[in-house]
């Protein structure tokens, strides 16, 4: 499974690895609009660009979403067992593991927030 990854403290003007494991990917965000329907969606004053920016439109959820044809780059790590996560913990200290930005290839994100006492 694919986790967007980050540290507890973030630059925003540095983009840097939050962990040995981590690899910078680019990514496709999921553009959510608070419409049941395409056909609803066609009536609102964002329809136009919500279409021209993304690809694979479709209902999800009581909701529209697409893919943005706009990428993204995030940080992501691959972990792919139980085992994996907590070797993971062991060697990083304290995580959270929370829903991401919807991502199309990571809807879940782990932040390292270090050993207890640093």
């Amino acid at each position: 499974m694919l986790f967007v990854i980050s540290g507890k403290r973030v630059s925003l003007t540095e983009s840097k690895s939050p962990c040995s494991e981590a690899e910078e990917h680019e990514l496709t965000p999921l553009d959510y609009r608070d419409v049941k329907t395409l056909e609803e969606a066609k009536g609102k004053i964002w329809y136009k660009d919500w279409i021209a920016g993304g690809e694979n439109h479709r209902e999800e959820n009581c909701m529209v979403v697409c893919d943005r044809k706009a990428k993204t780059k995030q940080w992501v790590i691959e972990i792919e067992s139980l085992e994996q996560l907590l070797s993971f913990q062991s060697k990083y200290g304290d995580i959270v593991i929370s829903d991401s930005s919807p991502y199309k290839e990571a809807s879940k994100e782990i932040i390292i927030q270090g050993k207890k006492g640093q």
